[in-house]
C-alpha cells in the first residue's frame, strides 16, 4: 500500500473514519434502548378498560310533572237506557185536578275520571317507599242521546198542555236521574281503582323506581255529605 503523504487525503480518511464511528454508537444505542421497551412493555401490568358506573337517581318532581301533563283523564264510563213518567199537574178553578205527562226512555252516558295535575308524590328512603294521594274521582260529563228520546204513551189535558219548557225541564232531570245511577253503580270507585293502574304503570316504567314500593292514598269523596 502507498504511504499517504497527501494532506487532502489524510484530512478525508480522517472524517470518513469519525463518521463511520458515530454510525456504530447510534446503532448499539438504539438497540439498546429498543431492547428495553420490549422489556418494560411485557413486564408492565395491562390496564383493563374502566368501567363507568351510570347512577340514575328517582326524582319525585319529574314523577308529578309526568302525571300533571296527562291532565284530566276519563278512567270510567257508565252507558245506560232510562225509563221514565213526566208528570204535570195544575188544579183549575182551585178544585180540579188536571194532570199531563208521558211515558218516555232515552239513552245516555256518564263518565268519571281524576284531575291528575292534583296528585302528590311522597318519597321515604329509609322504607324505599313511593306514597301516591290521589284525589277521589268525580264525575266529568254526563251525556243524553237526544235522538235516542222515545215517548211510549202520552196523556195530556185540555187545560194543561205540555210545551217545549216542559220538555227542557225535565232533560235537567234526565241528567240528575241518569249521574245518581250511575254513582250507585259504582262509577266512582271504578275510576279510582282505574286511575291507581294507570298511575302505577306510569312510576314502574321511570328509570330508578324500581327498589321502590307504591302505596296509595285516596282524598275523600266529594259526593258524600
Amino acid at each position: 500500500m502507498k504511504n499517504i503523504k497527501n494532506p487532502k487525503d489524510v484530512f478525508y480518511i480522517s472524517v470518513i473514519t469519525l463518521a463511520l464511528i458515530v454510525a456504530i454508537v447510534l446503532c448499539v444505542k438504539y438497540t439498546r434502548d429498543m431492547a428495553g421497551r420490549q422489556t418494560a412493555g411485557s413486564s408492565a401490568p395491562s390496564l383493563a378498560p374502566k368501567e363507568e358506573k351510570v347512577l340514575v337517581t328517582m326524582n319525585v318532581e319529574t314523577i308529578e310533572d309526568g302525571l300533571e301533563n296527562m291532565g284530566v283523564l276519563v278512567t270510567q264510563e257508565y252507558y245506560f237506557t232510562q225509563v221514565e213518567t213526566y208528570t204535570k199537574e195544575k188544579k183549575i178553578l182551585n178544585f180540579i185536578n188536571s194532570e199531563s205527562g208521558f211515558t218516555y226512555s232515552y239513552d245516555g252516558k256518564v263518565t268519571a275520571g281524576i284531575d291528575f295535575g292534583k296528585i302528590t308524590v311522597t318519597k321515604d328512603e329509609e322504607t324505599k317507599t313511593l306514597k301516591v294521594e290521589i284525589p277521589y274521582s268525580e264525575l266529568q260529563s254526563t251525556d243524553i242521546d237526544r235522538d235516542s228520546f222515545q215517548i211510549y204513551s202520552e196523556k195530556e189535558s185540555l187545560w194543561n198542555s205540555l210545551n217545549m219548557e216542559d220538555y227542557n225541564m225535565s232533560m235537567a232531570e234526565f241528567e240528575e236521574t241518569a249521574e245518581r245511577k250511575a254513582i250507585d253503580s259504582g262509577i266512582l270507585e271504578r275510576s279510582n281503582e282505574q286511575a291507581k293502574e294507570l298511575i302505577r304503570n306510569f312510576i314502574t316504567n321511570m328509570p330508578g323506581t324500581e327498589e321502590y314500593t307504591i302505596e296509595f292514598e285516596q282524598r275523600s269523596n266529594p259526593y258524600e255529605s
